[in-house]
């Protein structure tokens, strides 16, 4: 196995969480990327066109909307989505899938390379590299793929290439691993496109800067709508949507920011996805943050209804957050998840993934506990169809 290697010195760390660690043959893409980026970044007909993209191919901005019926049977604080289950293709994911994708054909490269559990990092990926003429390989764990059928279908009528992992947890984890290994072995033409700020730098910081359009416009919004929350919601899986909205309310510390993770069953000794309030610092996909391991540091298995939040590593960034205690983190189970969802859609004709049905109880839960001129943000990163065999499975 080829020597992990450490650089401390260069960017790319928050706090102590971060960093590059990665095999040497690695490190000159991982140079190039970060200064193609960089240039990008600082370049305005990129942004022109990142724009254009997002508003016209992704449809953004997404609404906040209120859901005033839900609340009522909770009673308490006013709950806000922000609804990014209305975007085309791929949810919140398709934000970051635009950026990569045009950063990708930018440095001159003919495909990308990603990694599913949900099934919508994997349709954004998918969508855009269609749209962009690219090729595309997605790499899924089978036991994700067998739960997300129609989202494995409709990667492929994007014409995307897709590759079942039946290794490890046989779910995001193994995929992840699975694509970066295609990534290492094909880096002179194809982009490893990142669905979370996971990963060595500069990921993190790049799939952050393209996210950031989801917090920038609830800000926006919700001064606009003269609403003050006390509070922001979101789930955490590799912590895309949550790293994108929480970026624009960090620094008012009058605003409580809760990651919400995923207790699974709930039961004693049962698996669970709860890696930011459970989990130890180590080594995982090429960076130092809070993972799930045993007391030898191997990696374990996480587990949730919502497949999207079954990883057991977590966002540099949000490791940072809530070790400096800016971020709290709350854990919700599979039947809290589900109830909410189903609420939801019984009282407002809403249905969200069930991802944001983690996120969407914790809140319901603070809420009941404020008065009713206040007001809590939810994050809704997809569509609930997606989740239509789990959520009416027992009936």
């Amino acid at each position: 196995m080829a020597r992990m290697q450490k650089r401390e010195a260069r960017p790319g760390r928050y706090g102590t969480f971060g960093g590059q660690f990665v095999a040497p043959v690695l490190l000159p893409v991982l140079d190039r990327l970060e200064a193609a980026f960089r240039e990008a970044w600082s370049d305005p007909t990129f942004h022109t066109e990142l724009t254009f993209l997002l508003n016209r191919f992704v449809g953004r901005p997404t609404p906040l909307f209120d859901i005033p019926a839900f609340p009522a049977r909770a009673g308490g604080a006013r709950i806000v989505l922000k609804r990014d289950d209305l975007t085309f293709n791929g949810g919140n994911y398709a934000n970051s899938a635009v950026g990569q994708c045009l950063l990708a054909k930018r440095m001159g490269l003919s495909a990308v390379v990603t990694d599913t559990g949900s099934g919508q990092n994997g349709i954004a990926a998918a969508a855009t590299a269609a749209r962009f003429g690219m090729g595309c390989t997605i790499y899924m764990g089978t036991r994700d793929a067998a739960q997300q059928a129609a989202a494995v279908k409709k990667m492929r009528l994007f014409g995307a290439k897709l590759e079942i992992v039946d290794d490890a947890d046989r779910a995001l984890s193994a995929a992840t691993s699975a694509a970066i290994r295609h990534w290492m072995g094909h880096s002179d033409t194809d982009a490893y496109l990142a669905g979370a700020p996971i990963g060595p730098h500069p990921y993190p910081e790049m799939v952050a800067a393209f996210q950031s359009v989801i917090g920038k416009e609830t800000r926006l919004q919700l001064i606009e709508g003269g609403i003050f929350p006390a509070g922001v919601f979101s789930a955490v899986g590799g912590g895309s949507s949550t790293i994108g909205l929480f970026s624009s309310f960090v620094d008012d510390l009058a605003i409580r920011l809760v990651a919400v993770e995923a207790a699974g069953t709930g039961e004693p000794g049962a698996l669970h996805a709860a890696r930011l309030s459970h989990g130890q610092r180590g080594i995982f996909h090429g960076a130092e943050t809070l993972v799930l391991s045993d007391a030898e540091g191997q990696i374990l298995p996480a587990a949730s209804i919502a497949p999207g939040l079954a990883y057991p590593g977590s966002a540099p960034q949000l490791a940072d957050l809530v070790h400096r205690r800016r971020v709290e983190t709350v854990s919700v189970t599979d039947s809290e998840a589900r109830g909410a969802v189903r609420r939801l859609a019984e009282t407002e004709g809403v249905l969200l993934c069930l991802e944001a049905g983690h996120a969407l109880a914790a809140a319901e839960h603070v809420a009941r506990t404020m008065e009713p001129h206040e007001a809590v943000v939810v994050m809704a990163p997809s569509s609930g169809d997606k989740d239509i065999d789990i959520l009416w499975q027992d009936d």
